[in-house]
């Protein structure tokens, strides 16, 4: 009976943790920041898709790197969906366990890609501010200080002492544009 008594808090705890964090997500989904963070992702997914370390290039060498490692996963699913229902899934064997290596590495690094499109920092209150840079932007990559850190920013090329509007942000990046234009505007430098 004690134990019952002690799990009921515990699980009032977690429901109202949940609930704090869906009350949040409709919150940041309602003043357009979770729209904004989803445009900047893009955008910014697209501009590294020119460089080394787009999603796509890090799938290619996570694939390439550990093979082997996939391979064995995809191997080792096969063989469960294999163990519980050996009749219907025989001739799937080799298809199955492909699609399976192929996706691997995806499912390995969405939760990275989840995190960077949603993860919530502490500096969360500074999405929406218009802000003076200190440094300008240059080839969309500069510097400022703000509430005493350094940042770096990530957005159109300005000159020092421009305002700009904070898109998002992750732990180190701000993301901006210029203010005054709208977020969906910024993908297109």
């Amino acid at each position: 009976m004690a134990a019952t008594d002690q799990q009921q808090p515990q699980q009032a705890e977690g429901l109202g943790r949940i609930g704090k964090a869906l009350s949040d997500l409709g919150e940041r989904a309602r003043s357009g920041e979770l729209k904004a963070r989803l445009q900047y992702f893009l955008f910014r997914q697209s501009q590294q898709a020119r460089r080394s370390d787009s999603l796509l290039s890090k799938y290619k060498r996570r694939l390439q790197e550990d093979w082997a490692k996939w391979l064995g996963i995809a191997a080792g699913l096969t063989a469960l969906v294999m163990f519980l229902s050996p009749d219907s899934f025989w001739f799937w064997q080799i298809p199955l366990v492909l699609l399976l290596t192929i996706l691997a590495p995806f499912f390995f690094e969405l939760p990275n890609t989840l995190n960077a499109l949603f993860g919530n920092t502490e500096q969360q209150h500074l999405v929406g501010s218009i802000i003076t840079l200190t440094h300008p932007v240059v080839d969309g990559q500069g510097q400022t200080q703000l509430e005493g850190r350094d940042w770096q920013v990530s957005g159109p090329d300005c000159v020092a002492g421009s305002s700009v509007k904070i898109v998002t942000l992750d732990a180190r990046t701000l993301y901006v544009t210029l203010a005054g234009q709208d977020a969906h505007n910024f993908g297109s430098h």
